[in-house]
């Protein structure tokens, strides 16, 4: 047995798969975009939390690709709340400008798959906005009055 406790046969595949696994670290590594995603959705850890779902995504004002000034709305579904979402792509950063309908949580968060968290205060219409916001995988989190906790899926804002 060797000092990292693999023995025989095993020792050998271990050694194989590091060796395949720097190869390719070396020659085609993971996007880094990938790796935050990654790295987001195993940080949810929140199960008890209600998804709602992305229903909607569609360009504003005519455009069919992203470039800076795109504006997209978007739509996420759950059982107890809607999120209504205008994202606009800006030379400084991203804006969310939206509605939690039906009105209630006081505020939500936007989390990045970089572990960022943006904090907005949300009116009595359920209005909010976010501002310079990071490029990436983001989701939208509040919490109801009732303490239920609703959170979008992930999506590239």
């Amino acid at each position: 047995m060797s000092d990292d406790g693999y023995s025989g046969e095993s020792y050998a595949d271990v050694r194989l798969l590091a060796a395949l696994n720097s190869m390719y670290d070396h020659d085609d590594p993971v996007p880094p975009d990938v790796l935050d995603a990654a790295r987001g959705a195993f940080l949810w850890r929140d199960f008890d939390a209600e998804l709602a779902r992305l229903l909607e995504d569609s360009p504003l004002v005519g455009q069919s690709t992203r470039a800076a000034g795109d504006q997209r709305l978007l739509t996420f579904e759950a059982e107890h709340l809607t999120f209504v979402v205008e994202a606009t792509e800006l030379a400084h950063g991203r804006k969310l400008v939206g509605q939690v309908v039906p009105a209630g949580p006081r505020e939500l968060w936007l989390e990045s798959a970089g572990g960022e968290r943006a904090t907005a205060e949300v009116d009595e219409l359920g209005r909010f906005s976010l501002a310079q916001l990071p490029a990436g995988p983001a989701r939208l989190r509040c919490e109801l009055p009732d303490g239920t906790c609703v959170v979008t899926e992930w999506d590239t804002i």
